[in-house]
């Protein structure tokens, strides 16, 4: 009896420490995130759309909200339980190293934030905590709590939150993106193979999958910017204003639409920083969070 209790001692934090992985990448993923400016919440969409391959190397092309342009692709190791960046602007040996899952409390991560409304290089952050909770009623995964290491004074007030096999609770893009509901925006709704993997329901939404149902309307307005500070906004017939805030809330441009389905918008003389793009449709107001570098 004593060695048998030894024995389940001894091999009960092997066990925890083993845990199966949860790769993040299926063949079909679909991310939905909440932002909310002024008092007016939008649901964006986003996902992934077959695959490409650089440099010899596998990826998903993600497409929808701001990467309708299909030129950021991610690519995930699961041996190593990481999960890589690369971009058409990119050079061919050049990924960014977005997701690492294989750390444990203690051990830290530089975060980079490629082309989000985040820092790009927000400097190194250290695992706090890595808790199991539920990502649905009945199914549970790890999730890994962050903040700034000592040193790292300048990310002071970002608390980065990763779920195992969703990726950031901010855009995937932004590993050390705050999710933030009345920010950014915040992840409320995942699917995997069109099966819902994850939901988050402080905003009281419905999780209703786009893909899965076949709704995905190819009249909804997106924007895409590209690195010379172009804005491009699409299926924009119904579009009549435009109007851009600094993250201070004050306008600085508005534009006038006569029905163009195609809006090009020159950034190129703008500060780098947050913007917020306030789009008027049929008296509705759609709020588009972007960042210029």
């Amino acid at each position: 009896m004593r060695i048998l209790l030894i024995f389940f001692i001894l091999s009960f934090p092997i066990s925890l420490k083993c845990q199966e992985y949860i790769p993040l990448l299926n063949d079909q993923n679909e991310w939905q995130l909440i932002s909310c400016f002024e008092g007016n919440c939008l649901t964006d969409m986003y996902y992934t759309v077959g695959d490409t391959i650089s440099n010899g190397k596998n990826y998903k092309v993600l497409d929808g909200y701001h990467y309708i342009s299909k030129t950021f692709w991610l690519r995930e190791n699961v041996q190593t339980k990481q999960i890589f960046l690369k971009t058409l602007f990119d050079s061919p040996n050049e990924e960014t190293l977005l997701y690492d899952f294989n750390l444990s409390e203690g051990d830290s991560i530089q975060m980079i934030n490629p082309i989000t409304p985040f820092p790009e290089d927000l400097g190194y952050f250290k695992v706090d905590s890595i808790r199991t909770k539920p990502r649905l009623e009945n199914e549970n995964a790890r999730l890994f709590y962050f903040s700034p290491t000592p040193t790292n004074s300048e990310a002071e007030g970002y608390s980065p939150v990763w779920v195992e096999g969703l990726g950031s609770l901010s855009l995937i893009n932004a590993p050390g993106g705050n999710p933030d509901y009345n920010g950014a925006g915040k992840i409320s709704c995942f699917w995997k193979n069109a099966s819902l993997f994850y939901h988050d329901d402080e905003m009281n939404s419905e999780c209703q999958s786009f893909l899965n149902t076949k709704e995905i309307s190819h009249t909804k307005i997106q924007f895409a910017i590209d690195r010379n500070k172009t804005g491009v906004l699409v299926n924009a017939n119904q579009v009549n204003q435009i109007f851009v805030y600094d993250i201070q809330g004050k306008k600085i441009l508005q534009l006038k639409n006569n029905g163009n389905s195609l809006l090009e918008i020159n950034f190129s003389g703008f500060n780098k920083g947050i913007y917020i793009l306030k789009v008027q449709e049929k008296g509705k107001i759609s709020n588009i969070p972007f960042v210029l570098k």
